[in-house]
């Protein structure tokens, strides 16, 4: 299945904002028992191979779409899952940010995504619940969730002009399983 792609007009007033929660990790009373902390929590086997089918998955959906950057959490879980995603989208530069550590503020990460306009397309590496909270205050400029991502799931979100509260548009929202049947 190829999805379609969104023209934009040559003034680069627009921005595209893929939103990936990372992928299956050691599970925190594990971790924990190893002297581990939530932050040093990294993908298992499995997690690993997943996020792999689905790095493959959203190539494919993506096409020649090209990433600009990969903004990820510094949590190790979301470092990997997002050096996974650049091995698979041409290596895109993978930048840390402390703007989607939990817990997530959402004008805080509004306002550093307005240092990324005029990337035409970013790629965000997270959490839930906030990835779930911060696109639907991206829609509605609410902070209800409207969904929930699955691990290694993700959503394209487009917006008019520099990334605010209520003025995204979701193009498209895929479970990690639907992103592995398209790789």
């Amino acid at each position: 299945m190829r999805m379609a792609n969104v023209i934009f007009p040559g003034d680069n007033k627009a921005m595209e904002i893929i939103v990936i929660r990372h992928g299956i990790a050691l599970d925190g009373d594990k971790a924990r028992s190893i002297g581990l902390s939530d932050g040093e929590r990294p993908l298992t086997r499995e997690g690993m191979r997943r996020t792999r089918a689905a790095a493959a998955g959203l190539r494919a959906t993506l096409a020649d779409m090209a990433i600009d950057d990969i903004v990820t959490s510094p949590l190790l879980r979301a470092t990997q899952t997002a050096e996974i995603l650049a091995g698979y989208l041409d290596d895109p530069t993978i930048e840390e940010s402390d703007a989607l550590a939990p817990p997530v503020d959402m004008e805080t990460l509004d306002a550093f995504l307005h240092s990324h306009f005029g990337d035409r397309r970013l790629l965000l590496v997270g959490h839930e619940p906030d990835l779930a909270t911060w696109v639907s205050w991206s829609l509605t400029r609410r902070r209800d969730r409207l969904m929930a991502f699955k691990k290694a799931g993700a959503a394209l979100l487009e917006f008019p002009g520099p990334p605010e509260g209520g003025t995204g548009t979701l193009r498209w929202l895929l479970a990690a399983r639907q992103l592995r049947a398209l790789g």
